[in-house]
């Protein structure tokens, strides 16, 4: 039988090939395990860094509240430190104040001694002689009322009623009435506006902003609801990565610091391009809670009257926008 000969080399071919195809299963194996491990590991990155992202957001709200309540403290030393002493202090929002505005307005005194002061910002109870018509004490305390808005003090000279009110918008003008009955005109028609108003809820890395349309004819009594009057409310969030403050001292904590105040002048940022693209329509007013250090910081430069509330609210960002919006206080003094 005639020998075969191999004149191209295909034996030497076909083996080379076969042993390429056996390295090249096998890389695919090894690669398909390296794959898999990358897989598990870009798993295990992606819930380390959702994981983190959550653990920042909770901490950046209990920051939250901490600097509301610590702006709260604040108020409290300095009326612990003049020795104040109200009977009881309340929130009020829309609903409790219309249901204040209806009791008041059902009571009537026949001698008349029922008194109205309404202060605006600049006034201060020195501008009028009230002589011995009011009792001092009660002056006292409402003296140290602070408010941003003005205040209303209703009194009657026979004790049955005496209680101030921070009020949610404005008081224009002061005045004193005495007659049989309380003066709550300018309440009444805080409780009608019509009015756009801006509202700014600040705290670093999660700012709420709010546009809230009229809304105030119609309100009902009773509930404990800001929008009985069904305003119309635009609001949103803007958020920005902020890193939580920590208390470890020394250079690390500095450095940490530096950045942090990087975070807040980002956020500081984002929130003013926000709020010059929704302030496209005529605004009359701005009115800010929250962290107000960071709001000033936020409104600088504000063509528009800022009213600023010490508040602390929650909720989805509607439900903030209103609220911040009627945030008020009752004083029973």
């Amino acid at each position: 039988m005639a020998q075969s000969f191999d004149l191209f080399g295909n034996k030497k071919h076909k083996t080379r090939i076969g042993e390429l195809e056996q390295q090249i299963r096998e890389l695919h194996t090894e690669n398909q395990k390296l794959k898999t491990r990358v897989d598990k590991r870009d798993k295990k990155t992606k819930t380390a860094v959702a994981r983190k992202q959550e653990v920042e957001e909770v901490l950046n709200r209990a920051q939250q509240r901490i600097t509301t309540l610590e702006n709260e403290l604040t108020v409290l030393r300095e009326e612990s430190s003049k020795n104040i002493t109200f009977s009881g202090t309340y929130p009020l929002n829309r609903s409790r104040l219309t249901n204040m505005v209806f009791e008041l307005g059902s009571m009537r005194s026949k001698p008349g001694t029922f008194h109205s002061i309404y202060l605006n910002t600049n006034a201060r109870t020195s501008d009028f002689e009230f002589g011995d018509t009011i009792d001092a004490d009660c002056i006292h305390l409402f003296d140290q009322i602070r408010s941003y808005n003005g205040k209303v003090l209703f009194y009657d000279e026979d004790h049955c009623i005496s209680v101030a009110v921070v009020p949610p918008f404005v008081i224009e003008s002061s005045d004193w009435t005495t007659a049989d009955a309380f003066d709550l005109t300018p309440l009444k028609g805080m409780l009608v506006h019509s009015s756009t108003v801006c509202t700014l809820y600040a705290h670093a890395g999660r700012t709420v902003i709010g546009i809230v349309r009229g809304g105030g004819i119609g309100v009902g009594v009773g509930g404990d609801r800001d929008d009985d009057g069904g305003s119309e409310v635009y609001a949103e969030i803007v958020r920005t990565g902020v890193q939580a403050k920590h208390t470890k001292g020394g250079w690390s904590q500095r450095r940490f610091e530096r950045g942090r105040d990087q975070d807040v002048d980002y956020h500081i940022k984002k929130v003013q391009e926000k709020l010059e693209s929704v302030m496209d329509d005529p605004v009359e007013t701005i009115i800010a809670g929250g962290d107000l250090s960071l709001t000033r910081k936020m409104l600088a430069g504000a063509k528009v009257p800022v009213i600023e509330k010490r508040v602390d609210v929650d909720g989805n960002p509607e439900d903030i926008a209103l609220k911040v919006v009627w945030a008020g206080r009752l004083y029973r003094l």
